[in-house]
């Protein structure tokens, strides 16, 4: 029972990092396309106007990344199925889940503006 639960908080920690990063990059694609984010009377700083507007992508690409090498490495595992590979296997399709909402709200916006004949990343004001 111990050696159980000590693998299931194990899968805890290696899959914790990559969810918090998710909801990191999440929080910067809300942020992206926000209109008060962008102007000076949002009360955002220019600092971390600056981050979301370079350190997006970079983010975005890194998180598919870790999530896809974290996810093949899961599935080669699924071969000796037990409670820790479980909570792994979760940890990636809510990752996955979470990856959908992000690339969502990042085509969202831009989806709108070219069905309206706007310019890509145009906020109304």
């Amino acid at each position: 029972m111990k050696s159980s639960s000590s693998g299931v908080l194990a899968a805890l920690a290696l899959a914790a990092p990559l969810t918090l990063f998710g909801a990191v990059v999440l929080a910067g694609a809300v942020l992206r396309e926000t209109p008060l984010f962008w102007r000076s009377a949002g009360g955002y700083s220019v600092e971390l106007r600056e981050l979301v507007l370079e350190g997006f992508y970079p983010a975005f690409v890194i998180y598919f990344f870790w999530l896809l090498f974290g996810s093949l490495t899961v599935w080669r595992m699924l071969r000796r199925l037990n409670r820790a590979g479980i909570v792994l296997l979760l940890a990636c399709v809510g990752n996955w889940l979470l990856l959908a909402v992000i690339t969502t709200v990042v085509l969202w916006n831009n989806l709108e503006n070219l069905l309206e004949g706007l310019p890509v990343h145009y906020h109304a004001s």
